[in-house]
């Protein structure tokens, strides 16, 4: 879901194509090894099904271009505005929310940050009152160190974020993907 709604966060930029919005992605959740081509046109067909995205032309190459609709673009608000909406927030879509989040102006990301960090301390506090077996025991504690590691960088992106606000911000790259899905 976090690419989806990676995805959606970008083309807050303006209209884009798939390749492009793949290599954005990449460049800010630069944790992310690779991001197959496949995946993204499968995301970026799925929310024109959803209507979170709709086309909008063409590149002069002949690239289609996708972009937000009113229901994508509340979407991406929503996304970019607040932290996790599972109560066992997941390490890899927490670093793409909240570096996608600090890349782009008019997200809200120290209050994404504070929303994943009270989630993980959440979670440690229901692992510590879960110990009833050693077995459960070996798995809680496997949560906690996650959610204690989680909550130390999130610490430390909150920390960059108010000494340097604008020190994660990356304008869309000028330079162009080599590759894009072209029309049928």
């Amino acid at each position: 879901m976090s690419v989806q709604n990676g995805f959606l966060a970008l083309l807050t930029q303006g209209a884009a194509y798939g390749s492009q919005l793949q290599s954005e992605f990449l460049a800010r959740a630069a944790h992310r090894r690779q991001l197959n081509a496949g995946q993204v046109y499968s995301t970026l067909d799925r929310m024109v099904d959803q209507g979170l995205v709709q086309p909008a032309g063409t590149t002069d190459d002949g690239l289609p271009l996708y972009a937000l609709t009113a229901d994508g673009a509340a979407a991406a608000e929503e996304w970019l505005t607040s932290g996790p909406v599972d109560a066992r927030p997941d390490w890899d879509e927490m670093q793409d929310q909240v570096l996608i989040a600090a890349s782009l102006s008019g997200a809200d990301a120290p209050a994404v940050v504070a929303d994943y960090r009270a989630a993980f301390s959440e979670r440690i506090r229901e692992l510590s009152h879960d110990a009833d077996s050693r077995a459960i025991l070996a798995a809680n504690r496997a949560a906690e160190l996650g959610a204690r590691a989680a909550i130390e960088w999130l610490d430390e992106v909150a920390s960059t974020l108010t000494a340097h606000p604008d020190a994660l911000l990356r304008a869309r790259s000028p330079e162009r993907p080599r590759r894009g899905r072209r029309p049928a």
